[in-house]
C-alpha cells in the first residue's frame, strides 16, 4: 500500500473499559473503504477477555490468514505472562524460584522495575500473593519482601524471598498488545488498533473515538478523544473489585478511583496508570513531571478532575469541560524520568 494513503474517516467510539466477551470465540466483520481496500475488524478470546483488531485499508489478497497469524502470536505471548496458568513460563518461575527466562520476560521485568525504582518501591510485581488472597475475598497479608528481592544475573531469575510471587498484570497486557504490533508491522500491516481489553494502542492512518468512561456510572463518560497514533490504558477501581471500591485489584490503591495514560508504547501506559494509583495524590505531580512523555487524566475519589502534561489538548474540539476550576495542568518542574531525560 502507498504509505502516503489519506487517514481513514472510519469512525468507532470505543470506551476504555472493559467490554462482555461474546458467546462466539472468533468473529469479524469488514467494510469497503472508497478506494476499494478494506477496513477489517476481528475479535479474539484472549487475555481474559475479548482483544480485538482493526486493519484499516488492506487489500483482500493480502488479507488471506493474517488475523489467525496475529492470534497465534498473542497465545504465544499469552502462555509467557500468565499469571492463572501453572504452565505458564510466569508461573514456573513463580514454582521453581530460580530458572532463565525467555528475552520477554526478561524485558518486562526489568521495566516493572524501573517503574518500581521511580515510585520509591509503591509499584511492586512481587506482591502477587497479595493479588490471590484479594481475588479470594481475604484479607491482605503483612508480607516481608520487596522487588528488590527478585534477582536478575544476564537471564537467570531468583525469587530471593519465600514470600515473592511475581503477577505482572499491571503491565504484561500492555506490553502483550505492543508486541503484536510489532508483529502486524512485520507481516506489512501499514495501520491498524488493538483494543486489548479497554487498553488500546492505534498507528498509521487510522483514527479512533477513544470514551473516557465515568467512574462511578456505567452508562456515563467523562471525555471523548481523538485516538490516533498513541496507546492509551485506564485504571480504575471500578473496573474489578470485591464487595467495595475500596476493595479493588488494585492493591496499595488510595485516593484516586480513575487514571487514564496516554503514552507512546501501550506497556508504559498500562503500567504508569497503575503507578499513578498507588504512590498518592500527593506524589503524583512530580511523576507527571519527571515523565513528560506521558499524558494524563486523573480523577480523585471527590470526582475533581486533573489533567497533566496536557491531556486536555487531546479532547474532541468542542468537548464542554465540566467544572474546569477543578482541573490542574501541572507543567515547568524538573527532574529524572524513567527514560532520565532532564525537562
Amino acid at each position: 500500500m502507498n504509505p502516503t494513503t489519506k487517514k481513514s474517516t472510519r469512525q468507532t467510539t470505543r470506551q476504555t473499559t472493559t467490554r462482555q466477551m461474546s458467546q462466539e470465540q472468533y468473529f469479524g466483520e469488514m467494510q469497503c473503504s472508497q478506494q476499494g481496500l478494506l477496513h477489517c475488524e476481528k475479535s479474539f478470546p484472549l487475555l481474559g477477555g475479548k482483544v480485538s483488531i482493526v486493519i484499516y485499508d488492506i487489500d483482500e489478497i493480502m488479507l488471506g490468514g493474517i488475523f489467525e497469524d496475529i492470534f497465534i502470536e498473542g497465545l504465544r505471548l499469552q502462555k509467557i505472562f500468565n499469571f492463572y496458568d501453572d504452565n505458564s513460563e510466569l508461573s514456573r518461575l513463580n514454582a521453581l524460584r530460580k530458572m532463565a527466562i525467555s528475552s520477554e520476560l526478561l524485558e518486562v521485568l526489568h521495566r516493572a522495575f524501573a517503574y518500581a525504582e521511580i515510585t520509591d518501591g509503591k509499584y511492586d510485581v512481587s506482591m502477587g500473593k497479595n493479588i490471590l488472597r484479594r481475588k479470594k475475598g481475604l484479607e491482605l497479608a503483612e508480607l516481608g519482601c520487596t522487588y528488590k528481592d527478585i534477582t536478575i544475573r544476564g537471564n537467570v531469575v531468583e525469587l530471593a524471598h519465600p514470600d515473592v510471587l511475581i503477577d505482572l498484570g499491571s503491565i504484561a497486557k500492555g506490553y502483550i498488545a505492543d508486541k503484536m504490533i510489532e508483529y502486524m508491522k512485520i507481516l506489512g500491516i501499514e495501520s491498524a488498533f488493538i483494543d486489548a481489553r479497554g487498553e488500546m494502542r492505534i498507528y498509521g492512518h487510522g483514527i479512533e473515538t477513544v470514551t473516557v468512561q465515568h467512574p462511578r456510572c456505567k452508562e456515563k463518560h467523562m471525555h471523548n478523544i481523538l485516538f490516533e497514533n498513541m496507546s492509551i490504558a485506564t485504571s480504575g477501581d471500578y473496573k474489578q473489585y470485591y464487595g467495595s471500591h475500596d476493595e479493588c485489584h488494585i492493591v496499595g490503591s488510595r485516593d484516586v478511583i480513575s487514571v487514564t495514560i496516554v503514552a507512546d508504547s501501550l506497556m508504559d501506559a498500562d503500567a504508569a496508570a497503575t503507578c499513578l494509583f498507588v504512590i498518592g495524590f500527593e506524589n503524583i505531580a512530580k511523576f507527571m513531571n519527571q515523565n513528560k512523555n506521558l499524558k494524563a487524566f486523573v480523577i480523585d475519589k471527590s470526582l475533581k478532575e486533573y489533567f497533566y502534561n496536557g491531556f486536555e489538548t487531546l479532547l474532541i474540539k468542542g468537548e464542554r469541560v465540566v467544572n474546569i476550576e477543578n482541573i490542574v495542568n501541572i507543567e515547568d518542574k524538573k527532574g529524572d524520568g524513567l527514560n532520565g531525560n532532564k525537562n
